[in-house]
């Protein structure tokens, strides 16, 4: 396989990295939906997966992000449709092709008292875009200087033009975090108990248990509506489900199609399904000696799955089939390869037959266990045509590792998120980054993309870059799913295609 990379652009609950640390009991002071308290008491998520760190510069995983949010600001953020709306920065304008500058809010304090300014921002994005051991590093290591013009000003200059910037800057990896009192615990202490200017504050993590909020009451949007958020660890999807029902949880995430009706016939839940970032697809090495190396192999294996067989029966209708990533709603999609699919297991069999596998041929599949199901049905499908898949099974913490470190095989069943809503998602196919599929022109054109400040010319390499992956099959795009949420009836709750919980966007139902 290739070599170990440090990139990291957009993951999705397929990912997770090492967490440490224990905290106090979250139970201690449990409100569950007591409403009689000040404010609307307690709303709690449960979700299939616990967080992985507090440190959102060193973070790619959806579930974890979800959650951060709440505690960090950035300078700009998305709204429910997508459109980039302020956050800490009230304006922004550039000064030329490379220099942005941004008018920050005077309002702002950080959960420990200390207010927030020019040097909070500063020190935050110099750290992500100068640290090549975070995460988020490639994101951001474009910004060449943030420069303080006063207390309520910055200018952000990028090392060449930069048409992602302020996508980069509304992505939970640019949240702001207090300079002096990161400086003087130090990074380990810090994210032991994080301080940002978000309406939620910390209480505790339990690791593997829960992690606890509490309202910041000098939030500079004005008072949170809850009392505390609990995002509650439950890996298991018939606990989670039944958490739901009996009141013991608000939102559940993930449920299982086969618990949908059950929930929605319940008296006081219901099932909330909408769009979410998030794509099922496989990467296949085209690497000098792998199966897959083959394009005849490749072809096959996409001709092999029907897609729409996946979304019935497992899914129960909630995906649409898609031979691309970028999906409707994000920069550079290309229309004539969503809600369509190839399938021709006949076809398939002549491919592999016409390529000297009379035989059949054997691949390795590297597959996180949470889509086990998927990756089994596919296995089935794949071996109906002639072609073994040797499935390994990994835990989450275990694949996100082995993945950054270039340590999984030939195939990669992954779901994977777009939190930029842009096709530079597809920067993973560059020979830097963590998919096993390369190729010259595909390089060239994602290169120069990123530095194209021409909305129309930029679109245009981005498709062209999508239909040279669907024709040479560097992934087999399965579908674009649905987040399928379990809500209690007390909540005016929409999930958002971020996947993100807003917490302070969750209001009582009226």
């Amino acid at each position: 396989m290739k070599k170990p990379v440090s990139f990291i652009t957009i993951s999705a609950v397929t990912l997770a990295l090492l967490a440490s640390c224990g905290f106090e009991d979250p139970d201690a002071n449990d409100t569950t939906n007591d409403d009689t308290a000040s404010g609307n008491g307690q709303l709690t998520i449960a979700n299939p997966a616990d967080i992985t760190t507090f440190d959102p510069h060193n973070n790619s995983v959806i579930t974890t992000s979800a959650v951060l949010v709440n505690v960090y600001s950035k300078l700009l953020k998305r709204d429910e449709a997508g459109e980039i709306i302020p956050e800490l920065a009230e304006s922004w304008d550039t000064i030329d092709d490379v220099t942005w500058e941004f008018q920050l809010r005077d309002d702002v304090t950080f959960h420990n008292g200390h207010p927030f300014t020019a040097e909070d921002v500063k020190f935050s994005l110099e750290r992500v875009a100068n640290d090549t051991t975070l995460q988020q590093y490639a994101t951001f290591s474009q910004i060449e200087n943030v420069d303080v013009v006063d207390d309520h000003t910055i200018q952000i200059t990028t090392a060449e033009p930069d048409p992602q910037l302020l996508s980069r800057l509304s992505t939970p990896a640019a949240s702001m975090l207090p300079k002096d009192y990161f400086e003087e615990v130090g990074a380990d202490e810090f994210f032991k108990a994080p301080v940002g200017t978000g309406p939620f504050q910390f209480e505790s993590w339990q690791q593997d248990e829960a992690v606890v909020l509490s309202k910041y009451e000098g939030y500079f949007e004005g008072e949170p509506n809850w009392e505390t958020v609990r995002f509650s660890v439950v890996p298991e999807d018939s606990t989670r489900v039944s958490e739901l029902l009996t009141g013991g949880v608000d939102i559940a995430f993930n449920i299982p199609t086969a618990d949908m009706e059950r929930i929605d016939n319940n008296d006081g839940t219901h099932m909330a399904l909408e769009p979410i970032q998030r794509v099922i697809q496989i990467w296949l090495s085209n690497e000098e000696g792998e199966a897959t190396a083959d394009p005849a192999v490749r072809e096959a294996i996409d001709l092999a799955i029907d897609n729409q067989v996946i979304i019935d029966e497992i899914l129960q209708g909630s995906a649409t089939a898609t031979r691309t990533h970028i999906t409707p709603g994000n920069f550079g999609a290309d229309p004539s390869l969503y809600d369509t699919y190839e399938y021709d297991p006949e076809r398939a069999k002549e491919i592999l037959a016409d390529a000297g596998y009379e035989d059949g041929v054997t691949i390795n599949m590297s597959v996180n266990n949470y889509y086990t199901e998927m990756a089994e049905v596919v296995g089935g499908m794949l071996a109906d045509v002639g072609i073994t898949a040797n499935i390994e099974l990994i835990e989450q913490s275990q694949f996100a590792n082995r993945l950054f470190n270039g340590e999984l095989e030939e195939a990669i069943f992954v779901g994977w998120g777009n939190d930029m809503f842009d096709a530079s998602v597809l920067d993973f196919f560059k020979e830097e980054g963590v998919a096993p599929y390369t190729d010259p022109e595909i390089e060239q054109l994602l290169e120069d993309a990123a530095y194209n400040m021409d909305e129309e010319e930029r679109a245009d390499q981005y498709q062209q870059v999508q239909q040279q992956l669907a024709e040479d099959r560097g992934a087999v795009y399965l579908f674009q799913l649905q987040g399928r949420y379990g809500v209690s009836d007390r909540l005016d709750y929409k999930p958002r295609l971020d996947e993100l919980y807003y917490a302070n966007e969750i209001k009582l139902a009226e």
